[in-house]
């Protein structure tokens, strides 16, 4: 067996256990899994890809600096959601009021007035999940950018699976009246 396939078919749980020995590649397998979806969550809590590439390495380096202390009681995915949620609103925190982004480039349509009016959808969308409370923003964008079940958002951010389901609910609304009102 390769090395790589060592890792590759390993549990979170005996990866972040060989970490604790001193295994890179151990390290470098978690890092692939799981800093992808870190950074992308990151970014879009806080509009700013700079900010979310040293959240999702902060992240890392916490992890690897305690590995030896991980006891899984969780899954590690929403362990390490918890962690870059909390260093997401830490710098929110030191940093308001932040600035937002330009809008990821629209789908190409038919003709440029559609594009410029899909262009202002998606920034006055992205200005209203910004301007979300914190918790609700955080669930919102692990649930539906990275996926998140409600089990594991609510791992994540240590609440109840049925607080979780509150703060989606209040964030989809609070987000369709906003959204309709600045049309």
């Amino acid at each position: 067996m390769t090395a790589r396939g060592r890792y590759a078919g390993a549990t979170d749980a005996k990866l972040v256990a060989w970490v604790a020995e001193g295994d890179e590649g151990a390290f470098r397998e978690l890092l692939d899994r799981h800093q992808p979806a870190l950074y992308r969550f990151a970014r879009r809590f806080l509009q700013d890809a700079v900010e979310a590439e040293d959240v999702a390495q902060e992240v890392f380096l916490r992890l690897y600096r305690s590995a030896h202390r991980y006891r899984p009681r969780a899954a590690l995915r929403a362990y390490l959601f918890r962690i870059a949620r909390n260093l997401c609103v830490d710098h929110l925190r030191k940093q308001r009021p932040g600035s937002m982004e330009s809008a990821p480039e629209a789908v190409t349509r038919e003709t440029p007035l559609t594009r410029l009016e899909s262009a202002q959808a998606m920034n006055r969308l992205l200005q209203a999940v910004a301007d979300l409370p914190e918790n609700q923003r955080a669930a919102l964008l692990m649930r539906h950018d990275q996926g998140l079940r409600y089990r594991e958002i609510a791992e994540a951010m240590e609440i109840s699976v049925a607080a979780v389901e509150s703060l989606l609910v209040r964030a989809r609304r609070t987000l369709r009246q906003r959204v309709r009102i600045e049309r």
